[in-house]
């Protein structure tokens, strides 16, 4: 009696399981009840290079360009809330070869990028959200005005992480806004090359952050702008605007990442980039002007996934 009793109740247990399981979804819409999964991965790999004969009267130097990104956006969204999640990953480095330096190789693009967002709707064009982005590079960066190049910026220095609240308003698919009313931002510096570099001998700050301590806490407002559309069957462009300014208003950083790619055929592609970065306390220290611009061209290979 009691094995019939255990075998009775294992087969209702596999049956509210089976009668749990979510219907057949025969469209998005059915899908959005239980949730649905809408993700793209683009990977690839950018190589050119130019070469010289040693007679080569019009001036040059031999090199090669080598770069790489990966992207993943992958949004799970259930009734009326949005769980976006953002990875972008870029590289890249160009080596010369001369005569007098035999080989030389620096970055051309660096880019650590990675963000979470959930937002919920208020109405079809507005809704609010909470969200964290981390913005940092991979290798090593490099004072070239030095002959001794000395490290001026590295992995974890500088890095910025942000968490903040606000509302997001979104006209249409391939654009949004969004205000962090209540955003906290955590400047780091936490690598010993950049710490013990002569480049920042004696001054009391980097990127902000006092010698000693590895994070600056500030508190304030963020601004997002993004917007990522095909223009054309074989034209994607796609860009993103941020800043922050503490509740003072005292001062803004801008940060500025575009893109856009020309597709040759399945697995070509032209993509030209730029990035902008104005941020006093990573340039004002040294009496640089607090613009910086990185931008460039490539034909490679990307395969989407």
């Amino acid at each position: 009696m009691k094995k019939q009793f255990l075998l009775l109740s294992i087969l209702m247990i596999i049956s509210g399981v089976a009668f749990s399981q979510k219907p057949e979804m025969l469209n998005k819409a059915d899908s959005l009840k239980y949730g649905w999964w809408d993700r793209t991965t683009q990977l690839g790999v950018n190589l050119s290079g130019s070469a010289f004969s040693q007679n080569w009267q019009g001036g040059g130097v031999n090199n090669m360009v080598l770069g790489g990104i990966f992207a993943n956006k992958a949004d799970y969204t259930k009734g009326k809330g949005v769980w976006s999640n953002d990875i972008q990953l870029q590289l890249g480095t160009i080596t010369n070869y001369s005569k007098d330096n035999p080989k030389e190789t620096r970055k051309n693009i660096d880019r650590l990028f990675l963000e979470t967002k959930y937002s919920r709707s208020i109405n079809p064009k507005l809704n609010w959200f909470a969200s964290a982005n981390f913005l940092s590079q991979f290798v090593k960066g490099y004072d070239y005005s030095d002959t001794k190049r000395p490290v001026i910026s590295n992995l974890f220095a500088p890095a910025f992480l942000s968490e903040g609240i606000g509302l997001e308003w979104k006209p249409v698919k391939h654009f949004y806004l969004g205000l962090g009313g209540a955003t906290i931002r955590q400047t780091i510096v936490s690598n010993k090359t950049v710490e013990n570099s002569t480049y920042y001998a004696g001054q009391e700050k980097i990127y902000g952050v006092e010698r000693g301590k590895s994070v600056r806490l500030e508190g304030g407002f963020q601004l997002v702008a993004a917007y990522d559309k095909n223009i054309t069957d074989r034209v994607n462009l796609k860009w993103r605007w941020q800043t922050f300014t503490p509740y003072t208003l005292k001062t803004f950083d801008h940060n500025i990442n575009a893109i856009i790619t020309l597709k040759v055929n399945k697995y070509i592609n032209v993509n030209g980039s730029l990035i902008g970065i104005y941020d006093w306390d990573q340039t004002g220290p040294k009496g640089l002007k607090p613009w910086q611009l990185n931008g460039g061209a490539n034909l490679g290979f990307t395969l989407q996934l």
